[in-house]
């Protein structure tokens, strides 16, 4: 049997052990996680402070062209006026009357407004679609 000369030690560790890969994508990682954290927080509260609410207080099916509806709309700067989208459906659901409700600026935070709305078939319900600030 021959003799298999050993290697030197450095080069039997560095067989044993290799180099781990670097991993230059990590300080990216965090990198971007940071920036979205904070996009997030940003975001969250800038939409959080500044939406305007309203909801369908009652209303009432006067007839088969007309739904009287009172509406309460909820603003975070009563300085700011607002606008939301109110509309009537029927009983299969369909869109049968629209109208934008306004509230000027000035005023209560909260704002209570009664709308006559105007109908092609007979409403069964209101609902508000959307709102948002003006001005």
């Amino acid at each position: 049997m021959g003799d298999v000369p050993e290697p030197a030690s450095t080069d039997r560790i560095a067989k044993r052990y290799p180099r781990r890969p670097r991993r230059w994508w990590i300080p990216l990682a965090i990198a971007l996680a940071g920036i979205g954290a904070a996009w997030l927080a940003w975001a969250g509260g800038y939409y959080a402070l500044a939406t305007v609410t309203a909801r369908v207080e009652t209303f009432e099916i006067v007839s088969d062209s007309q739904i009287n509806v009172r509406v309460s709309v909820d603003r975070p700067d009563p300085s700011r006026g607002a606008e939301c989208l109110l509309y009537a459906k029927a009983v299969s659901y369909d869109r049968v009357g629209e109208q934008p409700v306004v509230i000027p600026p000035g005023g209560d935070q909260l704002s209570v407004v009664e709308v006559e709305l105007r109908t092609f078939r007979r409403a069964t319900t209101a609902v508000i679609d959307s709102c948002h600030t003006t001005g």
